[in-house]
């Protein structure tokens, strides 16, 4: 005879709880018995998350309360990866490079050995069954965590979560927009946009919120035909609103537990009022998308934003729909604008901020780079465009850029994906029905692959040599789509910079000793403020 386990009683207990206790107490008492409740789910998730199950014990593991101590105390992931994590996968003996973590769809398998990484977005391994399907698709966002305020952001069928044939519609569908000559005109324009705006703030500068705003101008103008006007109002409804739900987004305790942020979000006023902004974000979206239809409808409408014959993303996808060619549904481009916000937007942004910061640290790196900068623009006292083949020549840029995604890109994971069978990785039994996920940070942290991997040093892809082991974009055919239209964005407004400024980080900044984030999902700097110094 065998018995239930104290998982299963707990599930059962707080069941009875809601379906016949909850609903007989007063008014007076349904709060706390409802924060009764609370706990006892809160407690049951625990329980549920503090060891494995037996198929998975074989694969060594970090406790959720060793996680939780870490989250809930504000711990930068920096700290705890290296406190935590580092001592796992540098190992000797961890040849497999794998390691388990509760999260929101349950134990999930971490891959950090770029090898096997590059072999599960492959869709390629020693599979144990034999099907025709993809071994690893990206996985479905876990139905307890369907309409959090994450989900209402990132989720629903857009071209990062799809799978399959809908995914291959919308990738051709969007193609062409990250495929065609790069808008680099328009990033310098932006970027001499922003100094006029610096003119005006000082010496120090807190430099993360000008990205984040330079970044939503040239999403928007390049992305939808449409002028935030972020750049020139930091108090603008659009830069408001979405900087409201970006920080809700980065809240790590409703990501870890996405029941309080649906069933209990009452409990949380706070919380709610982020999920009405984020209601007002997505009217204003589609007031985008009325406007551009409209203005389609006239033959000579053009982008004036951008070069002859570039049109932006969403005149793309809609004129391939009036074509015939496909059609995505208002769900669907409604869930991709939402989704490029944050791939076009807050990645870029908070890459240009760590670069920023890891120049101001490195004083002889910013020079040489400046020197880069003068050899293909001159030296002369003008803000001068850079060209798309200019961008081309800075070798130098270009190395500062893939050192900054590396030490501190801003995604520490990539989407998660799921076993559709019985496999293997590095010779390690994985089940069927398992979370797969490829821990970037890890993988761009090991000593076994990066030597003093905490110090930057750009001239590690001087050559072709560790650039295998360089992951911030994933891998395979599900390569991050806007890749070379981030590097460009990169390029241009980095050289601009090193022209235009010298720039430190202050004495007094918290950053003074090592770069302190936000974020859980996604890493940005926590104001980050720099000292600029006009050259001309």
């Amino acid at each position: 005879m065998s018995f239930p386990t104290s998982s299963v009683i707990a599930e059962r207990t707080i069941v009875l709880y809601n379906q016949h206790v909850v609903p007989r107490l007063t008014q007076r008492n349904k709060v706390i018995g409802i924060s009764a409740a609370v706990a006892m789910s809160l407690f049951y998730m625990i329980n549920k998350a503090l060891t494995p199950p037996k198929k998975l014990r074989h694969i060594r593991y970090v406790s959720i309360l060793t996680i939780l101590r870490s989250v809930l105390s504000g711990e930068p992931y920096w700290d705890r990866a290296y406190r935590i994590y580092k001592p796992i996968i540098d190992d000797p003996n961890n040849h497999d490079g794998l390691y388990l973590e509760y999260n929101r769809a349950g134990w999930e398998v971490y891959i950090c050995n770029p090898d096997v990484a590059k072999e599960m977005l492959m869709n390629q391994g020693n599979f144990l069954c034999t099907t025709t399907t993809d071994i690893y698709p990206k996985l479905d966002i876990p139905e307890e965590a369907k309409n959090t305020l994450t989900d209402k952001f990132m989720g629903g069928p857009n071209i990062g979560f799809l799978n399959g044939h809908q995914w291959k519609t919308q990738r051709k569908m969007a193609n062409p927009a990250f495929h065609r000559s790069m808008p680099v005109r328009l990033f310098g324009e932006l970027t001499i946009e922003m100094f006029k705006v610096m003119e005006t703030m000082g010496e120090t500068i807190n430099f993360s919120n000008l990205t984040e705003r330079w970044t939503l101008d040239a999403l928007g103008k390049a992305g939808f035909g449409f002028n935030f006007n972020a750049i020139q109002d930091q108090h603008s409804p659009w830069v408001r609103t979405y900087d409201i739900c970006n920080v809700g987004i980065r809240d790590p305790f409703f990501f870890v537990f996405p029941k309080f942020d649906k069933k209990y979000l009452w409990l949380f006023p706070k919380r709610k009022l982020i999920h009405d902004e984020l209601d007002r974000f997505v009217h204003m979206l589609q007031e985008v998308i009325d406007t551009k239809r409209l203005s389609l409808k006239d033959k000579d409408y053009k982008n004036e934003a951008l070069e002859e014959n570039e049109k932006d993303l969403l005149t793309l996808l809609i004129e391939s729909e009036n074509r015939g060619e496909g059609a995505m549904t208002d769900e669907e481009l409604m869930s991709n604008l939402r989704f490029f916000f944050i791939a076009g937007h807050d990645t870029t942004s908070s890459a240009l901020s760590f670069a920023i910061h890891h120049l101001a640290q490195n004083p002889d790196i910013q020079q040489k780079a400046r020197e880069e900068a003068i050899d293909i623009l001159g030296d002369e006292p003008v803000d001068v465009l850079p060209t798309l083949q200019e961008t081309k020549n800075m070798t130098y840029i270009n190395q500062i850029i893939l050192e900054t995604l590396r030490i501190n890109g801003p995604l520490p994971t990539i989407v998660p994906r799921w076993t559709t069978k019985d496999t293997q990785l590095a010779g390690t039994f994985i089940p069927k029905d398992i979370p797969v996920n490829v821990n970037l940070f890890n993988i761009h942290h090991s000593e076994k692959l990066w030597k003093d991997s905490h110090v930057f040093n750009p001239d590690r892809f001087k050559g072709e040599e560790n650039k295998s082991a360089f992951l911030a974009f994933g891998y395979g055919g599900r390569q991050c789509i806007g890749m070379n239209f981030s590097f460009n964005e990169q390029r241009v407004m980095i050289s601009m910079m090193l022209r235009k400024f010298t720039w430190s980080t202050p004495e007094k900044s918290i950053h003074k000793n090592g770069v302190i984030t936000d974020g859980f999902i996604a890493f940005t700097p926590r104001n980050l403020d720099i000292n600029f110094k006009k050259r001309y």
